[in-house]
């Protein structure tokens, strides 16, 4: 059971609204849109805004959205696709006539259509009430007149210098050869510039206008995207795919994104009285890690496009799938699981209104400051989710034209008997899902607040070195060291890393108890909760 003490933080608490997001002067600009009467709809534009000018090695205009939007009055949960497609020269015969053997990790042939703004416009047109030029003043503030860097702000920039060799982007984050230091002005007035006629025309400009002119020809001659790519492109509003977990229901985003396998995951864990197994035990623990592993082996294989391949999504999540590959799980070992066959640097936030709606938004460009790339006098840093297509012609994920490439980017709503139970959103790449699963039992199975569950330890499974092993698992070094002891004993590759540990994800959660919201930011961030 959960510890009176345990977290760092109060959970923030609030009964008209609540906020919780990375960056503390992009809730406190989501606050204020709420004070006034806003919704929460309004108020993910407004804090999107100003985490894209604080936080510009996570999101931006430049990257893609996805939200899951709770609506009170129908008491139903909504999916918003903002997610751009490939350029339509993205092929595998393009990659040959360039001599090119695998996709670049960045550059301009990772960047794919940027599908934010036209996203922000669709959630604004549908459940917004306030107009996009009032949303944006903050962060149109924010980047005229700069804002005090933060420490994870001055590393990635100083980190990501010596790789990105785009001049534009040096000019903006690195003029004089250095990053802003921790508490000194970063000041973007040519983002400034662009949030400010995007206030005034519309989503129009960034898909056509001087923006999108600009993107299409700093990509013309070594990227895949055309300005026809960049007109072309639409958003989706559809429906988030789902499963029962205990009492509740756990809304995801559908594929392209891996919120399937956050779901498949719980469908695992559903066969196993998870809570009777202490927190942060070793069963505990290597239930977890092996459930996850057992997920991802399914996410690998068959996650894609659905518009362009088959993603057999209702046979991968029924109940009868998940009782055969549950058989897989042994309690005494560690083991490497393959996939299974049914037919035989991001930012996240939530954000809760005084009408009851409730957002989970997930937004980003990918890796730290995405592709490396800024079109000249838009102080716009593109996404590189085109790094993540297959160049397996078999594979549903293979690069094709005009094809959305997976996504771990994912969001969560839980809703118990139609009601929301708590949204929750991480960043932290392909650890994304792992961590949704880990913080959502916390919740549901051990009963935790948000910021308690939020701040137990995590543990990410996944290799980040050339020479380190796939299977490695990276556990925070609050775990007792018995636990990490036993863990290796049953075969697990285990690496202690720091208390805190950056790359298990920043994540920020609303839950709703008895109609009172209650908050929680990790501190493994900049983030802040608040409520009113």
């Amino acid at each position: 059971m959960p510890q009176i003490g345990y977290a760092h933080r109060p959970v923030a608490l609030g009964r008209q609204g609540m906020v919780a997001s990375a960056h503390p002067l992009a809730t406190l600009a989501g606050v204020e849109i709420l004070k006034t009467g806003g919704g929460a709809a309004d108020a993910a534009v407004a804090v999107n805004a100003v985490l894209a000018v604080t936080q510009p090695y996570c999101c931006g205009v430049g990257g893609d959205f996805f939200c899951l939007y709770y609506e009170a009055a129908a008491r139903r949960v909504h999916f918003l696709n903002g997610a751009g497609r490939s350029g339509g020269r993205a092929s595998l015969d393009e990659l040959g006539r360039r001599g090119w053997e695998r996709l670049p990790v960045i550059g301009p042939a990772t960047v794919s259509v940027p599908g934010c703004v036209r996203a922000w416009a669709m959630l604004l047109d549908r459940f917004g009430t306030r107009p996009l030029p009032e949303l944006l003043v903050p962060a149109i503030h924010y980047a005229e007149r700069g804002f005090p860097s933060t420490l994870l702000v001055s590393q990635a920039t100083r980190e990501m210098a010596s790789v990105i060799q785009d001049r534009e982007w040096h000019r903006v984050f690195a003029p004089e050869g250095r990053a802003a230091e921790l508490g000194e002005l970063l000041v973007q007035p040519d983002l400034a510039r662009t949030l400010r006629e995007l206030a005034a025309e519309g989503p129009d400009l960034f898909y056509g206008g001087r923006i999108g002119c600009a993107i299409a020809a700093r990509l013309a001659e070594d990227g895949f995207l055309t300005g026809e790519d960049l007109r072309d492109h639409t958003g989706e509003w559809g429906e988030p795919i789902s499963t029962g977990y205990r009492d509740a229901t756990v809304h995801e985003p559908p594929p392209p994104t891996q919120g399937l396998a956050a779901l498949l995951a719980l469908n695992l864990l559903e066969g196993f009285p998870l809570a009777r197994h202490r927190v942060h035990s070793v069963e505990h623990l290597h239930l977890l890690i092996e459930i996850v592993k057992l997920a991802y082996a399914d996410r690998d294989r068959w996650i894609a496009d659905p518009l362009q391949a088959r993603v057999p999504v209702p046979a991968l999540l029924s109940k009868e799938y998940a009782a055969r590959r549950r058989k897989a799980f042994d309690a005494r070992k560690a083991q490497a699981h393959p996939w299974g066959d049914p037919e035989g640097d991001t930012t996240g936030f939530v954000i809760a209104d005084a009408a009851g709606n409730i957002i989970s938004v997930i937004q980003s460009l990918f890796n730290p400051f995405g592709s490396g790339v800024v079109p000249p006098s838009t102080g716009i840093v593109l996404q590189n989710r085109g790094r993540h297509f297959s160049l397996d012609p078999a594979h549903p994920n293979c690069l094709a034209p005009r094809k959305r490439p997976f996504h771990t980017l994912i969001a969560s709503i839980v809703t118990r008997d139609g009601a929301p139970v708590l949204g929750f959103a991480t960043m932290g790449g392909n650890g994304q899902a792992m961590f949704h699963v880990q913080v959502l039992t916390n919740v549901l199975d051990y009963g935790m607040d948000m910021q308690e569950a939020i701040e137990r330890p995590r543990f990410l499974i996944g290799a980040f070195l050339p020479d380190e092993p796939a299977d490695t698992v990276r556990i925070e070094g609050r775990v007792d060291r018995p636990v990490v002891a036993g863990l290796a004993r049953r075969g697990h590759a285990i690496r202690t890393e720091s208390d805190f540990y950056h790359k298990v994800g920043h994540a920020h959660g609303i839950a709703v108890r008895g109609g009172t919201l209650m908050g929680g930011a990790d501190p493994r961030g900049d983030g802040l909760a608040l409520g009113i």
